[in-house]
């Protein structure tokens, strides 16, 4: 038994000592080990032992420093004073004094200081929580209480925002905190406040405000709008988000969210009961209903419903192109079936026209196909066939005024195809007959008609490869030559309506199709062959130096179809078709460049051109400039655009984005958007600027978007959740926000 022990000038292990006193054989220390060293240890009453000077205790995983430590071995409880320091591994916290139970992890730490940790560690942002507080009242394992409590996930040194309460509670394994009398302040200026928080720093959802969204609209003004979330289940959640502009009022949404086995969807409305704008349009709304169901054995449904009060509601209250640009909302009920390489699909359709638009309704259709692959005992595909089967009865509905059109369209599209392949080429032969039936009201032509139009063609190719040098380098080129035959009958089909059917344009894809047309109620007579290749250089490194496609079609006969009157400017009319010119290069690893040409060699004119280029030294940081021509034969006005966009790093944080994109025919700019962003580390913030057109109105809307994230907090934001980045990926593709890049650009570009 030791009974005294000082030295004032050397530390002193006990463990040491009792291996010393009884000359036993030392074991090896494990974290149930009482560990202490100090310049004097003193043994207290046979039950307590005190340490002075630079004393330090190590038990079940606690590291406590301090300049005096007194420890029961009994209770396990301890008093510290004087610089005192409790490291447990997750939980770092220094403070003035300690009294501490080692066995339940209880105590208080007056002036104290905190570090714990938040994550995994995967990312080096926002992994720690640090702050300060008047008294630290430890509760157990991952549980601690502080009381004047400030808390941020900032880096030390860096004190940008801090959440200020008079009580927090900070569970460590749930990375919850509930706080009291919370203020969070920002750069030193408070900037919101709440007598109740309760928040996470990780993905786990609970019930609670969400962080509040500001903006603002040449539409509706400033806006401004608190959501409160409902984490009702594991599987189901609702939103309730009230929001008010500054030129309309007040509106109320609401969002319910279920994810089962077998469903899933979601539902959202909103309501305003008073527009001050537009005081003719009360009670405006906006209702939608999503519902996907799987019932098994293949079966499985969908239901969409969407609505609105008026045709101008997303063009006065909605900032994003994807909402204003909607002119058909649509309506309808799914049922689908699927099993090996059959499926089918009922469909009722109906929209809600917020334009002059109305198209056709699918009241009902029933869909099917059936695609088989014969294979040898090679796996060689032998035999490809395919079948398609549509019944559907279209109609108009009240928005459309005048008479047009009304029916049954029946049709069926089976084809064979046997392929021959080897590693230098290939031979596809296809038979496909397009079999119709109509039964038609309100159409002066004709009431009954049937059509079988048969269609043969021909696909096939070949495949050279040849490698050189060139000044050192060695390369590889392949060229493809492709050839495309197709002959198809003619019927007369003028006397049908277009239920759902459009003259697709030649580009250098429909090329090498047998229709030109999309949809179910022409099929082009033709009698042509399409001639083109594309060739390939790829560099020794696997970069792709120079691709490029020509292709041609050549017309044997006439095409009657296209002597309908609604055809009459149709580019199809010659006897060829324009020449085809696809071109890209990636001069750079950095610097690609692309260009699409489309020429009439009858008229020396050309109808369309595409030039694009992509600058891109590193991620998120690039500059995209495109030009787009289009000679329109049904317009005056041909079709000239520019866009430039892009995202650059500037620097120590900084970082910007625009798009602008402009009319050079009209000499008028058609959409726009400059932003900024800064990336603190612990905190991200995002401004954009965007000008966009609306579907229903002539006028255009300017929306202010804005973002403040504060790291692992959440993000304070305009618009609503996400709204910012739709818009930013809309316009500037390939963008990021700051605080989704990788951490080792972030840090690189913080510096």
């Amino acid at each position: 038994m030791i009974t005294s022990l000082q030295n004032k000038n050397s530390k002193f292990f006990i463990i040491c000592a009792l291996f010393i006193a009884n000359l036993a054989i030392a074991k090896e220390i494990n974290d149930d080990d009482l560990i202490i060293e100090a310049e004097t240890l003193e043994n207290l009453i046979d039950r307590k032992l005190k340490a002075s000077g630079n004393a330090v205790l190590k038990k079940s995983g606690n590291t406590i420093q301090a300049d005096l430590i007194e420890y029961d071995q009994i209770s396990e409880e301890l008093y510290a004073r004087g610089n005192v320091k409790l490291d447990n591994g997750d939980l770092y916290v220094e403070g003035t004094e300690l009294d501490y139970s080692i066995e339940n992890m209880t105590g208080t730490i007056p002036n104290a200081s905190f570090t714990t940790r938040l994550n995994d560690g995967s990312s080096k942002f926002n992994n720690t929580l640090r702050g300060t507080a008047a008294v630290i009242f430890l509760e157990g394992e991952n549980r601690k209480r502080g009381e004047n409590i400030s808390i941020t996930t900032c880096e030390a040194g860096q004190d940008d925002w801090f959440i200020n309460a008079s009580e927090a509670e900070i569970n460590d394994k749930s990375q919850r905190i509930i706080a009291k009398d919370a203020t969070l302040e920002f750069l030193d200026v408070p900037v919101f406040y709440t007598p109740y928080a309760n928040f996470s720093f990780n993905d786990e959802r609970k019930s609670g405000f969400l962080a509040p969204s500001f903006g603002s609209t040449s539409q509706s003004g400033f806006e401004a709008a608190t959501p409160y979330y409902f984490n009702l289940s594991p599987d189901t959640d609702a939103t309730v988000t009230p929001r008010y502009y500054e030129k309309r009022g007040a509106q109320l949404s609401t969002e319910y969210r279920y994810l089962k086995k077998d469903y899933k969807g979601v539902s959202q409305i909103e309501y305003m009961p008073n527009d001050d704008e537009n005081p003719d349009r009360d009670d405006r709304y906006s209702f939608k209903i999503h519902h996907f169901q799987d019932f098994g054995h293949g079966f499985s449904g969908h239901l969409k419903y969407e609505k609105v009060s008026d045709d101008d509601y997303f063009a006065d209250l909605s900032s994003l192109v994807s909402l204003t640009s909607q002119v058909s909302l649509p309506q309808e009920l799914k049922l689908n079936y699927r099993k090996d390489d059959f499926s089918a699909t009922l469909l009722t359709q109906t929209f809600d026209n917020l334009s002059t638009s109305s198209p056709y309704e699918r009241l009902p259709s029933l869909q099917m196909s059936h695609t088989k692959d014969f294979e040898d005992i090679y796996g060689n595909n032998y035999l490809e066939t395919k079948f398609s089967f549509e019944a559907t009865e279209f109609q108009r509905n009240s928005d459309f005024t005048g008479s047009s059109p009304e029916g049954t369209r029946i049709t069926s599209r089976p084809s064979v195809a046997v392929p021959f392949e080897a590693s230098y080429g290939y031979l596809k032969p296809k038979i496909t007959a397009d079999i119709k039936h109509y039964n038609l009201d309100n159409n002066p032509s004709t009431s009954d008609k049937d059509l079988f139009i048969p269609t043969f063609s021909l696909d096939s190719g070949l495949y050279f490869d040849r490698y050189f040098d060139f000044s050192g380098e060695n390369y590889s080129q392949s060229f493809e030559p492709r050839i495309f035959y197709s002959v198809t009958s003619y019927e007369d089909q003028s006397m049908l309506p277009m239920f759902d059917t459009a003259l697709i344009d030649l580009d250098k894809n429909s090329i090498f199709s047998e229709n030109q047309f999309v949809g179910g109620d022409r099929v082009m007579d033709s009698h042509q062959v399409t001639i083109g290749a594309t060739t390939r250089i790829i560099d020794g490194s696997g970069l792709e130096k120079f691709s490029g496609t020509i292709a041609q079609r050549f017309y044997l006969d006439d095409r009657e179809v296209l002597k309908e009157s609604q055809f009459s400017n149709s580019d199809y009319q010659s006897d060829t078709s324009d020449l085809f010119l696809a071109a890209s290069s990636s001069i750079t690893r950095s610097l690609r460049v692309s260009a699409d040409h489309q020429y009439n060699l009858d008229e020396e004119t050309t109808n369309r051109l595409t030039f694009s280029t992509k600058y891109q030294p590193d991620v998120a940081k690039f500059i995209n400039l495109s030009y787009r021509y289009l000679n329109d034969p049904n317009s005056s006005n041909d079709i000239k655009q520019t866009n430039i966009s892009g995202q650059w790093q500037l620097g120590s944080g900084w970082s910007s984005v625009a798009r602008y994109q402009y009319d050079l025919e009209n000499h008028e700019e058609i959409e726009s958007l400059l932003g900024l962003n800064y990336d603190a580390g612990c905190w991200t913030s995002s401004v954009l600027f965007n000008r966009i057109p609306l579907a229903t109105t002539n006028d255009d809307n300017y929306t202010l978007f804005f973002m403040l994230e504060l790291g692992g907090l959440g993000a304070i934001e305009s618009g609503g959740s996400g709204a910012l980045s739709e818009a930013l990926n809309r316009n500037v593709p390939g963008a990021y926000i700051s605080s989704d890049l990788p951490d080792n650009y972030r840090e690189k570009y913080i510096k």
